[in-house]
């Protein structure tokens, strides 16, 4: 089985909000993990927020991030299928095991699109490697979106990430640009408050909750 895993990412520090915590856990098994950020986050900060992506994602140990550029809140704009194709040109040279992307029923636009063109680019196709697709929450747009059973966010897989929940805040604070104070949850208190809820639904100090999309047990 393949050691590479791809988080693919609309924006800069939806990677770390999402699941900072479960890819340190998984650095630290022996995986490699890729970062995919699709688009280049607010305009006000473009100029500098790749170094701010090199940063944060050093400092939970991943070493290779891959920016497609697109503009930010624009992505609906393209054709679905050509972002399809990088998508699946970067699962041609990764060949992950597991992908990591938005929830579908995010609030944010690029969220969407993004998960759209992920949900193509692993589809099961015979002869191929087969991939686990599994969806991560984020923070302000995730728990906005209508609440209703089709766009709900329905955790059904848990990672405990105590021993990590200080090495996903530290890299946050790389990203303090796209930070805001609490009671906003793109907060630090905000991150870790949803850390602890996520934790205690399933007996342990901190966890992040992910929806599986599909697993294949090999």
């Amino acid at each position: 089985m393949s050691k590479n895993i791809l988080v693919i990412a609309a924006h800069p520090d939806d990677e770390l909000l999402g699941l900072g915590g479960t890819l340190k856990k998984l650095i630290k098994k022996g995986y490699k993990v890729i970062s995919v950020i699709m688009a280049l986050g607010r305009k006000e900060e473009a100029h500098h927020i790749k170094k701010f992506v090199e940063n944060a994602n050093k400092h939970i140990g991943i070493e290779k991030v891959i920016c497609l550029d697109y503009p930010n809140l624009e992505m609906e704009s393209f054709a679905l299928h050509t972002i399809n194709k990088k998508i699946e040109a970067l699962i041609k040279e990764y060949q992950p095991s597991m992908v990591f992307t938005h929830h579908y029923g995010d609030v944010n636009r690029d969220h969407q699109v993004t998960y759209q063109a992920v949900l193509t680019a692993v589809r099961p196709l015979p002869g191929t490697p087969s991939i686990d697709l599994i969806c991560f929450e984020t923070v302000s747009s995730s728990e906005w979106s209508q609440q209703t059973d089709d766009k709900t966010f329905k955790p059904n897989y848990f990672v405990e990430i105590t021993d990590e929940i200080e090495d996903k805040i530290e890299a946050l604070h790389h990203y303090d640009v796209e930070m805001r104070d609490f009671p906003h949850p793109r907060s630090y208190d905000g991150v870790r408050y949803l850390a602890r809820v996520r934790g205690m639904t399933v007996g342990v100090p901190y966890a992040e909750a992910f929806e599986i999309t599909r697993k294949i047990w090999r």
